[in-house]
């Protein structure tokens, strides 16, 4: 078994990664993200998740499953990071809207959000982080 935090990110990490990849690299809560040499990556990883009460006891429970995708890219010369991030971002969020519900993990995946780090590693590389809530339902006894 599995819970449900971890099959929402592994299945938006599974979408992200299916052929065609939308970055040489994607991956789940890598420390160093954009590996010498690459000049794009994805990373995804858990954020939160907020629990509902159930209506009944014994019932399962609602949740609100908080993930990030930081899509980072390498500004090559001349351009600007937040040019250079640009079309992955928009490659990611197209990627994980096509099923909102991560292949059934889910129900209808919500959009939260973009924020932005420039010059993340001294390398002239842009991150760009996409928010998204999940909302899921969860047995009340195992959190599966």
């Amino acid at each position: 078994m599995t819970t449900i935090v971890n099959a929402i990110v592994t299945a938006a990490h599974a979408s992200l990664a299916a052929a065609p990849a939308i970055a040489p690299t994607v991956s789940r809560v890598r420390l160093r993200p954009l590996p010498q040499g690459a000049g794009t990556a994805v990373v995804v990883r858990p954020m939160q998740a907020q629990a509902s009460a159930a209506d009944l006891p014994g019932m399962p429970i609602a949740w609100a499953v908080q993930f990030a995708v930081d899509c980072y890219a390498r500004c090559p010369q001349p351009g600007t990071p937040d040019q250079a991030v640009d079309a992955l971002l928009e490659a990611a969020y197209a990627r994980l809207m096509q099923d909102t519900t991560l292949g059934g993990a889910a129900f209808p995946l919500d959009p939260q959000g973009v924020s932005y780090e420039f010059d993340t590693d001294g390398e002239q590389t842009a991150c760009a982080t996409l928010l998204f809530v999940a909302q899921a339902r969860a047995n009340h006894a195992t959190f599966t």
